[in-house]
């Protein structure tokens, strides 16, 4: 697990792997009253896995969203939280789940995946262009991503950034992309939208206020692989 796009990436990454370790055995619960995205996430991989597909579970946290496909799909799910990934693995034995910042290329002896998804976890994408370059490096040519970018149309064009939350992780940005920038961002990745949704994700109890995602979802395209 590297420092990440930043010279206070490690610092960050070990304060969000603990902070999320502190609540990782009631998460699931406690999250269902919050977050919006779980359906809209069910009805891609619904249509999106294939029989021995290869899924790859960005931000995986407890496995909620991955964790009841079929047994013969493959599952590997990446996360800062030990607790989480423990708990994902409790969740789905026959999983591999691995502590790894979305922010460095994936193992390069890893198998290449065919379904991706990475929802819940960008808000601390400090860098979205090279985060989503070492997901589309991941994946197998054509395969299907669903990403979801926290995207703050009160903030103005380009990149924005708000505290993600003054009790739990003082210090700690949650990281907002426009829709130009989203974009901008996934082409350069070689990857090809299909769809682009805006929609709510998740209540921020802290603040009081619901975060909103450009919801999108891409294909790796066949020629780049």
């Amino acid at each position: 697990m590297g420092a990440g796009a930043d010279g206070n990436g490690l610092e960050e990454t070990e304060a969000i792997g603990l902070y999320y370790d502190d609540f990782a055995p009631h998460y699931v619960p406690g999250w269902r009253s919050l977050e919006h995205y779980g359906p809209l996430v069910a009805d891609f991989l619904l249509r999106a896995t294939t029989p021995e597909c290869r899924v790859l579970d960005v931000g995986c946290g407890p496995g909620q969203l991955t964790r009841n496909l079929a047994p013969d799909v493959s599952v590997t799910g990446i996360d800062l939280s030990p607790g989480m990934l423990a708990a994902a693995s409790a969740a789905r034995p026959g999983g591999r789940y691995v502590q790894h910042d979305f922010h460095d290329p994936l193992p390069a002896d890893w198998d290449s995946f065919d379904v991706v998804v990475a929802v819940g976890c960008l808000e601390f994408c400090r860098d979205l262009p090279g985060t989503l370059r070492n997901l589309a490096g991941a994946c197998a040519p054509g395969a299907r991503l669903l990403v979801g970018v926290v995207e703050d149309r009160e903030a103005g064009a380009g990149r924005s950034r708000r505290a993600f939350s003054d009790d739990g992780l003082p210090g700690i940005d949650m990281h907002a992309y426009d829709a130009t920038a989203q974009l901008a961002a996934i082409t350069a990745a070689g990857l090809s939208p299909w769809s682009y949704r805006f929609v709510p994700a998740w209540r921020h109890e802290e603040y009081s206020y619901v975060v909103q995602y450009g919801l999108w979802e891409l294909r790796k395209d066949v020629a780049a692989g």
